[in-house]
């Protein structure tokens, strides 16, 4: 009898000890998933900026649109407003900002406005009003509308009506700028804008143009624009400022027509910058 009691006391120990072993290791695992999911938790972090009328919310890869829209109005003001005593200050800045993937090309372009020789011999400024702020959520763009104006030691001022186009991103907390374009007219390129387009002239949508969920999917394109354009500012002004006619310093005819098609259907929300 007491041979039996033993065998199954001992059946009950190896029963418990399994029990026990199993348990352990589910609690190794949880303990394991739960450092894991801390370590890889990031602080969100909602302000109110002086300058902004509503909170902005950015995160470790993640932005709110307010947010976003206050960082392109800002590239767009760094790029749109150069003189030539801050002019290396403004190309330090807003170059900090660039992907790497547009950093050398768009420093490139900058430093060529910059460095233009007529430019720097009429003592010319330019500057960049803005007037509208729109912000695309499907590609995570922003496009500032306004007029850029160039003044010259002259007292002439030539201007016109442009719109900035900046690609936006959030990697480790910090946002940068994926593409730069600038062009002239007071239409966005939006998604609906590229679909309308690629549809009359047969040509393929750019990559930064796709909805984010369709990037990846759509694989290796064709990229038919360049990430980084600023030649609406080096064609600001004309060639010889000094032979300019008299209208121009009056104001008269200043603003480009818009090249974009008049039915484009706008699928942003606008606010006007305070």
């Amino acid at each position: 009898m007491k041979f039996k009691d033993a065998l199954r006391n001992m059946g009950q120990l190896q029963a418990m000890t399994k029990g026990i072993i199993i348990s352990n290791s589910i609690l190794a695992l949880g303990l394991v998933y739960a450092v894991v999911h801390f370590n890889n938790q990031r602080d969100r972090i909602v302000l109110v900026p002086p300058n902004m009328d509503a909170k902005a919310v950015i995160a470790w890869n993640y932005a709110d649109r307010e947010y976003l829209k206050s960082f392109g109005l800002f590239i767009a003001n760094l790029v749109g407003n150069i003189q030539p005593k801050s002019s290396t200050v403004v190309l330090d800045a807003v170059s900090a900002f660039m992907d790497p993937s547009i950093y050398t090309d768009f420093r490139r372009q900058l430093l060529a406005v910059i460095e233009d020789p007529v430019f720097r011999a009429s003592g010319s400024v330019i500057s960049f009003l803005p007037a509208s702020i729109q912000y695309e959520a499907e590609t995570s763009r922003v496009f500032v509308t306004g007029t850029l104006v160039t003044s010259t030691s002259g007292a002439q001022k030539y201007q016109k009506q442009v719109v900035y186009e900046v690609g936006t991103s959030i990697r480790n907390g910090r946002p940068s700028v994926t593409h730069f374009l600038s062009y002239e007219g007071s239409i966005p390129r939006t998604v609906t804008w590229h679909v309308t387009h690629a549809q009359k002239e047969g040509k393929p949508i750019p990559e930064y143009a796709l909805p984010l969920k369709d990037r990846k999917s759509r694989g290796k394109v064709d990229v038919v624009e360049p990430a980084a354009d600023l030649s609406v500012m080096r064609e600001t002004a004309p060639p010889n400022p000094a032979a300019a006619p008299d209208a121009n310093a009056t104001g008269e005819n200043h603003a480009e027509p818009s090249t974009a098609p008049a039915g484009a259907v706008e699928t942003v929300d606008m606010k006007e910058p305070t």
